[in-house]
């Protein structure tokens, strides 16, 4: 029995000292059902506001520069580590404790609420899920990391998938286009995984078919290299003579040196970037520091030439400065009723210091304004030193902590290398004498011909086992495939106007791919389509596949960053059409676009109407560039073209089945 699966559907979005948007680093937006189209300049943050969802919903950031997909469980991990940096630079110092994504929305019968501080990618401050009949399901606990835990147990059996790994996959690999503009056709590393969840094999098979397709192609890469080893072997002992000598423990410290080593080069690669930041948080120290000293500077030399100490000592920089920081800045004294008393004493028009009555005087309109313009400018780069210090010393900390961990390793590494001096190779790569390199070379030769076979049994047993999976995976796309091909080829033809259709094909033993036939031609490149049209014909697969995995008329919401890139007019257009089928299925979508001419944005909200389409202005949440402010009309005219559209009477006809 094909199996469904239920994603999530986003209600509202929460972001908290979001630093990048600078005129609202704070927002809220509720998320109504069909499109919510976030438009705006380049530069703004589009692809971050993206990024925060998916963060807040899976705990990582995808990292665009990462090798290979090898597992959904690999990826996951992998990108842990990422993903805790990823808003560095972003989010500004300060901000970082308190900087927070919160998401309301639903799966299936149950809604969640969510808040994920934008730095802690496995823990969770708050978490509420609630089923239909109003009952609470999430555990009451002050352990974020339990708590997200427990998020991670409940959306596993709403989503009716097995590991949390199945889940982020699906997230970013079908629901997310973003800017890594990552493509599903002829891409056998990801299709696979994506093909057993979506074509409702149990997530169980879906996941043990995962594992056994990574299992097999690591043997596989295992015996060839052990092959490899048998010939290089081989090859050596012919050139010195064989030799039958046993050096069974070779191998094994071979293999410790060798982790001992990339552990050094680990820390080492760590430190070596720790140390940059560290030295770019002391420079930045460094200059905000210059920066107020100028200022001071400055204020000192506005004070003494527009007003007189006697008539205004309440504006005196020693007296400003014992007034805010309780200091004396003649004794350096420090007490917390130094600004009392000194608040007292000008009260009551006495000097601070000598105590001489003082004359009051009012300074003219035009110097007053000069200092308290410097004044002003002063408090705020006082606040840019403290956050440059608290940078500052977080990475300080952080290189000690590196410095710590490396010393260690390369002692433990120095340690090893004195204790097995003889039997390691030398630089050279020889050995004490010619008879050890013979019986180096005879015993890697049988070692390196049993693992061959240890690793070909291996890859033949995951081989037998995976056999059964692929069949199952076969026959649920042949079921399918009256529902899923029809869909696709319906989506892609209102963008491409060809006639498109998608075929099953292997790429290996273990990996499936999706093929693309064009207008009854098999494609196995893309040659023929250019690159922004693949982009929105792999978009098109995606919504196809969304629409098999999912029930008929169940909401999901699906991310896109959108790729207009060099399509004319007429694609563009094209491309709107597209994205209107698919939301008025009854699916929804969270895109991104620049606001400039563009025909896709146009077709789209003709297709929707005001009823399935939200404009919001990014430009209200984040500040112009020099250039772009100066045409800022520009920006207006075009939101006004589509928002004209948005606001005329519907013609929309309402769901629209694929």
């Amino acid at each position: 029995m094909s199996i469904r699966r239920r994603l999530p559907t986003i209600e509202r979005v929460g972001l908290q000292n979001f630093s990048i948007y600078k005129e609202r680093p704070t927002l809220e937006v509720d998320i109504q059902s069909g499109v919510f189209c976030l438009a705006g300049a380049n530069g703004l943050g589009k692809s971050s506001f993206l990024a925060a969802i998916n963060f807040g919903l899976t705990g990582i950031v995808a990292n665009p520069d990462r090798s290979a997909f090898a597992s959904t469980r690999k990826f996951y991990t992998n990108n842990l580590e990422y993903s805790r940096h990823y808003f560095d630079g972003r989010i500004e110092e300060l901000d970082r404790d308190a900087a927070e994504v919160s998401l309301q929305f639903t799966v299936g019968t149950r809604r969640y609420e969510l808040t994920r501080n934008l730095f802690e990618p496995e823990a969770l401050r708050f978490l509420r899920i609630v089923n239909h009949a109003g009952e609470i399901l999430s555990i009451e606990t002050d352990d974020d990391e339990l708590r997200h835990e427990n998020y991670k147990r409940l959306l596993l059996e709403d989503c009716r998938l097995s590991s949390f790994d199945q889940f982020v996959f699906l997230q970013h690999f079908l629901l997310t286009f973003d800017e890594r503009r990552h493509l599903l056709f002829w891409d056998e590393q990801v299709t696979t995984p994506m093909l057993y969840l979506a074509f409702g094999i149990h997530s169980e098979d879906a996941k043990r078919a995962d594992e056994l397709t990574h299992a097999v192609n690591r043997a596989e890469s295992q015996r060839r290299n052990a092959q490899w080893q048998v010939t290089t072997a081989r090859r050596r002992m012919k050139e010195m003579g064989a030799s039958d000598i046993d050096e069974a423990a070779f191998e094994s410290l071979a293999e410790k040196h060798q982790n001992l080593v990339d552990q050094v080069d680990a820390y080492a690669g760590e430190l070596h970037r720790l140390q940059r930041e560290a030295a770019d948080a002391r420079l930045d120290l460094a200059n905000v520091s210059a920066e107020y000293q100028a200022l001071r500077h400055q204020y000192d030399k506005v004070f003494s030439q527009r007003l007189k100490s006697h008539s205004a000592p309440h504006l005196h920089p020693l007296v400003v400065d014992a007034l805010q920081s309780n200091r004396c800045g003649v004794c350096g004294t420090d007490d917390s009723q130094i600004s009392v008393r000194l608040s007292e004493k000008l009260d009551n028009h006495c000097c601070p210091f000598c105590d001489s009555t003082i004359e009051r005087e009012s300074p003219t309109a035009e110097s007053f304004e000069s200092l308290k313009q410097v004044d002003s400018e002063l408090a705020a780069t006082r606040d840019r030193v403290k956050a440059a210090q608290v940078r500052r010393d977080r990475f300080d900390k952080a290189v000690d902590e590196a410095l710590k961990l490396h010393s260690n390793s390369t002692q433990a590494l120095d340690d090893f290398e004195t204790a097995n001096a003889k039997a390691l190779p030398t630089s050279d790569g020889s050995i004490s004498s010619l008879l050890d390199q013979r019986r180096l070379a005879e015993a890697e030769r049988k070692r390196a011909t049993e693992r061959r076979d240890e690793w070909r049994d291996k890859r033949d047993a995951a081989r037998r086992e995976l056999e059964p999976l692929q069949r199952a995976l076969r026959s649920a796309y042949e079921t399918a495939e009256t529902e899923f091909v029809p869909a696709f080829r319906e989506l892609a033809r209102q963008f491409l106007g060809l006639d498109l259709d998608v075929f099953l094909d292997t790429a290996d033993k273990t990996r499936f791919v999706l093929g693309l036939e064009v207008q009854g031609t098999r494609r196995r490149a893309t040659t023929a389509l250019s690159e922004s049209q693949r982009f929105f014909i792999d978009i098109a697969l995606r919504m196809a596949l969304i629409q098999q995995m999912t029930e008929p008329g169940e909401s999901v919401t699906s991310y896109i960053d959108t790729p207009e890139g060099s399509l004319d007019i007429a694609y563009e257009a094209r491309a709107g059409a597209m994205f209107g089928k698919f939301v008025l299925s009854g699916k929804n979508m969270i895109m991104t676009a620049n606001i400039n001419a563009n025909q896709l944005l146009l077709r789209l909200a003709e297709v929707c109407g005001s009823e399935h389409m939200e404009l919001v202005r990014m430009t209200d949440w984040s500040a112009l560039s020099e250039v772009q402010a100066s045409e800022e009309a520009l920006f207006d005219e075009a939101y006004s073209r589509v928002e004209a559209i948005l606001s005329s009477p519907d013609d929309s006809q309402g769901p629209v089945p694929l």
